[in-house]
């Protein structure tokens, strides 16, 4: 039996309350336990909300025509979104990571 295993029966036996079962059992939920939804959630929205950038970026540098000012503005439009983009993504790699050598 894993250590995670025992932890949860611990835990169930301890507290024989419906509630506290239900609420051990979703913490184990998933591959993030009970932050699951949460994290779904916030990786969903990041991703978006870069793609909606990108296409802000684009939208601009397309309507700039020869204006320069507008041009930078695209550029630096952009420079954030994939920023943005970056830390999500290398987020998430570093939490599953972290979770990977956690030794529960």
């Amino acid at each position: 039996m894993s250590v995670m295993h025992e932890l949860t029966a611990a835990l169930m036996n301890t507290f024989p309350e419906a509630e506290t079962k239900t609420f051990v059992l979703l913490l184990q939920s998933g591959d993030y336990g009970f932050w699951s939804a949460i994290i779904a959630t916030l990786r969903a929205v990041g991703m978006a909300v870069s793609g909606i950038g990108l296409v802000v970026a684009i939208l601009i540098k397309g309507a700039a025509a020869t204006n320069s000012d507008r041009h930078a503005l695209a550029a630096r439009v952009a420079q954030n979104t994939f920023a943005g983009l970056f830390l999500i993504l290398l987020g998430w790699s570093i939490y599953d990571r972290m979770v990977a050598w956690t030794p529960l």
